[in-house]
């Protein structure tokens, strides 16, 4: 498959300080790549320096084989052919949709501008709205004017900073797969940023965690799921319990719930403390007779089942999902299906 973005050892410090550090990443032709990460983590400022807003102070950004940063070489972000969907979407009030989608074609002849214009409108299911303002649009429909203006000049590679930032969290997925859909029918690249997990697992093909300016892992999402490069990537994507162990002489892991073969044993030394992931849908409630002791502190219905947070013996605490209702306070037994081969991390 061909690569569209390729980003190597991006830095950039802003009034000397640090703001990315070593970025590396690769989308692929016709995929969309998600950036996760809370704010101040440095997402937004990577698009800037990918659309040619800000220049870095090393490595290179290529988009379509093309070098546009690096080497002290900075391609004008009007040469890069990439499309950007800012949060605030930026819609001219005093344009119609039709006039909005076409502002960016202006270089065409009339009757190619006319065609990609009714192309777009029609893609974008809004056929019945051309005429409107975007003032008498909803929320959703300005999103959809906003992603057919950004494609409209067919760049090879389209840049969404947030978008459904101001959208009702229920809302999130659902309008993320409708513009993920059109993105692909209309054979567009992306690098979507946002903070939603909801939104990123709903639309990403490639996936990857910031935090405090560095890109943590960067793979598929059942990659980032099942295999978390790190207990940071852990913590932000809330999918998995941190669990403490020891390392035996077999270079096997003890910890409180059991003993686990770890896929990278070979780092560490007999006696090291580890950590290790364990999904939550891994960890059962047991019979009395077997398991490891823990007392319930929480007790919440998600709707079709309860997410109970629990203290193990050592101090450690867990979440897991049961099926009915367990009192705070109460002990139970715990036990984990179908253990696999798990990576240990080293406490720092």
């Amino acid at each position: 498959m061909k690569t569209l973005l390729d980003i190597k050892q991006l830095t950039f410090a802003y009034a000397q300080q640090p703001l990315l550090q070593n970025i590396n990443l690769t989308i692929d032709a016709g995929q969309v790549g998600c950036l996760l990460g809370p704010s101040g983590c440095g997402k937004s400022t990577l698009l800037r320096l990918i659309a040619g807003f800000e220049q870095p102070q090393s490595g290179t950004v290529m988009i379509d084989h093309l070098q546009v940063t690096g080497d002290h070489h900075m391609l004008p972000p009007q040469q890069r052919q990439v499309g950007m969907l800012f949060q605030d979407l930026a819609l001219f009030p005093h344009l119609t949709v039709q006039q909005n989608i076409a502002f960016g074609l202006q270089h065409l002849p009339q009757e190619q501008r006319r065609q990609r214009t009714a192309e777009l409108i029609q893609l974008c299911r809004l056929q019945k709205l051309n005429t409107r303002h975007p003032h008498h649009l909803s929320g959703g429909q300005c999103q959809r004017v906003a992603l057919a203006r950004a494609m409209a000049p067919k760049p090879k590679l389209i840049l969404l900073d947030e978008p459904f930032s101001s959208v009702d969290r229920g809302l999130q997925s659902e309008m993320a797969q409708e513009v993920k859909s059109m993105l692909q029918a209309d054979g567009s690249t992306a690098l979507w940023v946002t903070h939603s997990l909801e939104e990123a697992f709903a639309v990403a093909d490639q996936m990857g965690v910031m935090l405090n300016g560095q890109l943590l892992q960067w793979g598929t999402p059942v990659e980032l799921h099942d295999q978390p490069a790190s207990p940071d990537v852990i913590r932000f994507l809330n999918q998995a319990n941190l669990i403490n162990g020891q390392l035996n002489p077999e270079s096997r892991l003890d910890t409180v719930l059991g003993t686990f073969d770890l896929c990278n044993a070979d780092q560490f030394m007999p006696g090291d403390i580890l950590q290790i992931g364990l999904s939550k849908h891994l960890l059962q409630v047991s019979t009395p007779t077997e398991g490891s002791k823990a007392i319930i502190n929480k007790c919440i219905y998600q709707g079709g089942h309860h997410v109970l947070t629990a203290t193990l013996t050592n101090g450690d605490q867990v979440q897991l999902f049961h099926h009915q209702s367990i009192p705070v306070g109460q002990s139970i037994q715990l036990k984990v299906s179908n253990p696999q081969p798990v990576l240990g991390f080293a406490i720092s």
